[in-house]
């Protein structure tokens, strides 16, 4: 479970972590919870950390929380190969399609996505624009996974739309 919100207080992502954390862990006690950028959060919580160009270097994240797992937004083949180098455990690449978050960006499109999967050793989760129909050709490309939000968050049933994701990725 990854908790990403670049608009909130750094407080409001604290408690928000805090209580995602406490909820998650009653229910499921080996999940594995991220906070973007926040390593100061992370290492409060015990949480792995997400990082991209909004915050800490790799490496710097890396030396701050020598036990989590470190991964990296890429954007480009060369960006993922960096964060490959500096340590990242895995790599988020995106946008692999047209999404709402990144107006005006046509997506870099599965062959990108090939690509950055062929060049890299860590795990790559596409991310951008993915729904259950472009999954298979998602993971067919190489991804380790895939990243969902609008997907889910705007279904009308929300567990349901989760359910389907899981399901094409098991």
């Amino acid at each position: 479970v990854h908790l990403r919100e670049h608009a909130a207080s750094p407080s409001a992502v604290a408690s928000a972590a805090r209580q995602l954390t406490e909820r998650l862990r009653a229910v499921w006690p080996d999940v594995r919870l991220s906070v973007n950028t926040r390593v100061d959060v992370a290492h409060a919580l015990d949480l792995d950390v997400h990082i991209g160009t909004r915050g800490p270097a790799v490496v710097d994240a890396r030396a701050m929380l020598p036990d989590a797992t470190v991964g990296y937004s890429a954007h480009s083949l060369d960006e993922a190969q960096q964060a490959q180098a500096d340590g990242a455990a895995y790599v988020f690449f995106s946008p692999i399609f047209p999404t709402a978050s990144k107006p005006g960006h046509p997506g870099a499109g599965l062959d990108a996505l090939r690509t950055v999967c062929e060049a890299v050793a860590v795990p790559v989760v596409a991310l951008g624009g993915v729904t259950p129909a472009t999954v298979p050709a998602c993971l067919d490309a190489g991804a380790h996974g895939v990243v969902v939000l609008s997907g889910i968050l705007h279904a009308a049933d929300p567990a349901a739309a989760a359910h389907a994701y899981a399901s094409l990725v098991a």
